[in-house]
């Protein structure tokens, strides 16, 4: 088994020892029934005050204990993994904020973010670096840490569970240590590497280690985690304990681990970003590895066949979810288990946030980022899903015109968008909100979305609308976020596959995923792209795939940034702006323009418009700078003295 490194690089105030214990479990039984498993698991315990020797003296008081630290596992719909009510896409080009008093609009989108925002009780960058002052440990990333080693190193002296148990349990805490790890190595680079509880006095050494020893200490996590005898493939009762973390996991989340380590951010010829004379005395090796080196582009694709090997030999147990009729409602049926439901085959890591979200939920999850106006899905968005047979999008050309050929642009196309977006479109199979049978997002429609009603402002600014996750408002799943599911296994694989040479099983993994919305096979549909010959062609599609596939799914960000396409930040986005069409060509500015009982669709007059609503610092010369690719570190974390430093840039 591979073995941690012993590298005592620790925050001496943020990772406490066990000394420090009580302050951290005296109330977490209190928060126990937030986290569910199935539709059955984990009953409230009492509330009572423990320690570190009540809480390992019985199993049912360790397991709460596990089942707290996965209150830290990655969500979305969390509000402290968001930007205020904004999803992490608001950054991106798929989505725009309209949400004037959201921390988007205050920090990023005026350029004015700094390593302060990294601060106090509420931090505002998009990913707190330490947790929050009041002590919340379910962000950030050291707490979690501490109850990780505390519980690997007290889990054996638990009397009343069995050693396949407790390898079982131990495993788990190894997965969520490495996702807490992963999550921030994704948003700062190299990490102080906490290998063990560090007791109250310890004396602790060193600092920050470099990036590439912070992917080995990961995978070291998660090498753990693989190599626990009673850490189980997958979860057998889905009823009980779907969300419990497994072995699947561990192996899939390496995959994810190269996908990130091998893209260009920290695997370049330069690094990302030269520090500056100020700066002088940082080791760009914290966000670099000091070359470009195509074996991690090799290991990404190996732990790929890794995991599709095991997958196999334990009865290829996870699978996409496939349609049960090869029709758009089988397409969009099959997709939403895929990315929402609890417990299926699609998903290999997920996250039970909430049983449910609620529109005006001070949670701010999806309804409430769709409801205040910070998830408005771009012009640029609704470009990335293709036709329905698979060919690209091909109505650019008809913006500003009195569209000739009267092309409606969201017939015949891929069932993601339906499933993703809200547009214009007639006879819907299902009702959408108050009982219409059609969307009409056009000026004087019914719904208004550049008139006079200001709900409908916020949802709906740039002529289309969020549905993923949202849908109509009027329905209520349990909330259920895939950390890692089977789609984004295949184009993992797909884009390690065309980075080491393999363009046609590249295109395969594509297809796997294009299938299951009934879409044609990329390199077919779109030949004039080369895709079996044309690599930086192929992984433009890879990357355009991933956004239809996992759109408001925690990916489009990380996405851009892991590949440095700087041009997805600096570009001005737009709106989509739609018009009924008159007689004689013209638009219709009349106020009213619904649909009257028996009235024909009508043909439309669209325009292309840029956002001037939270216009970004980004889109203006000279406004971009390198360093927002990664996130500011706190300076009262880098003046403890344990060796951490700042981010070129911040």
């Amino acid at each position: 088994m591979k073995t941690i490194h012993t590298i005592k690089r620790v925050l001496k105030h943020a990772v406490a020892g066990s000394l420090g214990l009580m302050t951290g479990v005296c109330s977490f039984f209190s928060c126990v029934d937030e986290i569910n498993f199935g539709d059955k698991f984990l009953e409230k315990p009492p509330s009572v005050d423990v320690n570190i020797d009540s809480i390992f003296s019985k199993g049912e008081n360790a397991k709460a204990f596990l089942w707290h630290m996965y209150g830290s596992l990655n969500s979305p719909f969390t509000y402290n993994a968001m930007i205020g009510y904004n999803p992490l896409e608001a950054l991106t080009d798929i989505t725009h904020s309209y949400n004037d008093w959201g921390q988007v609009n205050y920090n990023y989108y005026p350029g004015t973010l700094t390593e302060a925002n990294q601060e106090g009780w509420e931090p505002t960058d998009k990913f707190p670096f330490a947790g929050t002052s009041g002590g919340d440990n379910r962000v950030g990333i050291w707490g979690t840490i501490r109850k990780g080693w505390i519980f690997v190193e007290n889990i054996d002296r638990v009397p009343d569970l069995s050693d396949t148990e407790k390898s079982q349990l131990r495993g788990e805490a190894y997965i969520i240590m490495a996702t807490r790890y992963f999550d921030a190595f994704r948003n700062f680079g190299g990490l102080p590497l906490v290998d063990h509880v560090y007791e109250t006095g310890e004396e602790v050494e060193g600092g920050r280690a470099t990036a590439e020893e912070t992917v080995v200490f990961i995978d070291d996590l998660l090498q753990r985690a693989i190599d626990e005898p009673g850490l189980p493939w997958r979860v057998q009762d889905q009823e009980t304990y779907a969300g419990r973390l497994i072995k699947a996991g561990a192996v899939a989340l390496r995959a994810k681990l190269y996908l990130f380590a091998a893209s260009p951010l920290f695997n370049d010829d330069q690094p990302y970003r030269a520090y500056t004379k100020s700066e002088e005395g940082q080791d760009p090796l914290h966000v670099w590895f000091g070359g470009k080196k195509n074996e991690y582009w090799t290991r990404c694709r190996q732990a790929c066949e890794d995991f599709f090997t095991q997958n196999s030999q334990n009865g290829n147990y996870f699978q996409l979810i496939q349609p049960t009729s090869q029709d758009e409602a089988g397409y969009t049926a099959a997709y939403r288990a895929a990315y929402w439901f609890r417990g299926n085959s699609e998903k290999i890591i997920e996250v039970h946030s909430t049983y449910d979200g609620e529109e005006w939920g001070a949670s701010g999850d999806a309804r409430g980022q769709a409801h205040f106006g910070g998830a408005n899905p771009t012009l640029e968005f609704m470009e990335m899903f293709p036709m329905a047979d698979g060919r690209n999008y091909p109505y650019k050309d008809i913006y500003g015109t009195n569209n000739p050929d009267n092309v409606d642009l969201f017939v015949d196309r891929d069932p993601r968008l339906y499933e993703t977006l809200v547009v214009t479109r007639q006879n819907l199979q299902q009702q959408y909100q108050e009982g219409l049978t059609s969307i009409q997002l056009w000026k004087g429609g019914n719904i208004e979305h550049a008139g006079f009603n200001w709900e409908y402002n916020y949802r709906f600014p740039t002529g289309m609308g969020m549905y993923k996750w949202v849908l109509d408002f009027g329905w209520h799943y349990p909330r259920c976020y895939a950390y890692l599911r089977m789609a984004d296994m295949h184009l993992i694989y797909a884009e390690a596959l065309a980075e080491t040479g393999s363009l046609q099983l590249a295109c395969d993994e594509v297809n796997k995923v294009r299938a299951r919305v009934g879409l044609g096979k990329i390199e077919e549909m779109n030949r004039e792209l080369n895709l079996t010959t044309n690599k930086d062609n192929l992984i433009e599609e890879i990357m355009r795939e991933r956004a239809c596939e996992l759109g408001y799914e925690d990916e489009r960000l990380y996405d851009i940034i892991r590949r440095k396409m700087i041009d997805k930040f600096t570009s001005p986005l737009h709106e989509l702006h739609t018009w009924r069409k008159t007689a004689d060509g013209q638009k219709d500015e009349r106020d009213d323009t619904r649909l009257q009982a028996g009235e024909a669709w009508p043909d439309f007059i669209y325009e292309k418009q840029q956002i001037t609503f939270g216009s970004r610092r980004w889109w203006t010369p000279g406004g971009w700078d390198n360093k927002w690719l990664l996130s500011p570190l706190p300076r009262s974390e880098i003046n403890k003295g344990y060796g951490l430093t700042q981010n070129a840039g911040w």
